[in-house]
């Protein structure tokens, strides 16, 4: 019986001239606050028993542009995410909008802001699976640029990148100097995306998590603890 105890209340908060309704949900085994935004469209903020609503409200304001960010995602969304005609993917501080072409030859090709995918590959799982080839193809200069930016500034050389599919890391080093990154990582807005990077390489220094490596992460992404409490907000896109 350590879960949700009773739904609190709902209430409303403003955000730079956009309202963001909540229910407030009170967990007795919950240590932390949460968001989670249910297949209604509706924002449950989950906190620990004693947390007031002015901390809980707070933390959605904190949270607002990624809160936003989900509920226009999920505002027609039907079953699956947003894989529907007109969908929205996230990728890197925008979004891409999904099509689909009935007489499409290529199997998926972007244009703009636009994401055009064959009909005929429309059915789960194979959509999926397109979905994520293409966005592992973009992921892997991307990140390669951007962790040698990082690494040049930091004066951390690494010896390799690799990308791939972690289902519960972002990313992950070895004493080799090769460093594994999440393609996810295109779904997360940069400034999240370049703190998991400069986590990694601060990792080729400290191979733990000492107060010398916290302090190392600090002196390039000062506000690390708030990127780490939101990275916990993100999933899988689909």
């Amino acid at each position: 019986m350590g879960g949700v105890v009773t739904a609190a209340g709902s209430g409303v908060v403003t955000w730079q001239g956009e309202t963001i309704s909540y229910l407030l949900v009170r967990m007795r085994s919950r240590k932390r606050m949460s968001l989670r935004v249910d297949e209604q469209g509706v924002l449950q903020v989950r906190v620990p028993w004693r947390v007031t609503v002015g901390q809980a409200e707070q933390f959605v304001g904190e949270h607002a542009p990624w809160i936003l960010q989900q509920l226009q995602m999920r505002q027609t969304r039907t079953g699956k995410p947003a894989l529907q005609e007109g969908g929205m993917l996230p990728f890197l501080d925008g979004f891409l909008h999904l099509h689909y072409g009935t007489e499409q030859i290529r199997p998926l090709f972007r244009e703009g802001d636009r994401l055009w995918v064959a009909e005929r590959y429309r059915t789960l799982p194979t959509l999926t699976d397109l979905l994520e080839q293409w966005y592992r193809r973009q992921a892997h200069p991307y990140l390669s640029a951007r962790l040698e930016t990082w690494s040049t500034l930091m004066g951390v050389p690494f010896v390799r990148l690799t990308v791939r599919s972690q289902k519960s890391r972002w990313g992950s080093c070895s004493a080799r100097k090769t460093i594994s990154l999440n393609w996810r990582l295109m779904c997360l807005p940069t400034r999240l995306g370049d703190y998991v990077l400069v986590h990694e390489l601060c990792h080729l220094r400290h191979m733990n998590h000492s107060p010398e490596f916290w302090a190392m992460v600090a002196r390039f992404v000062p506000d690390y603890l708030t990127c780490r409490r939101q990275l916990r907000l993100f999933s899988s896109p689909w």
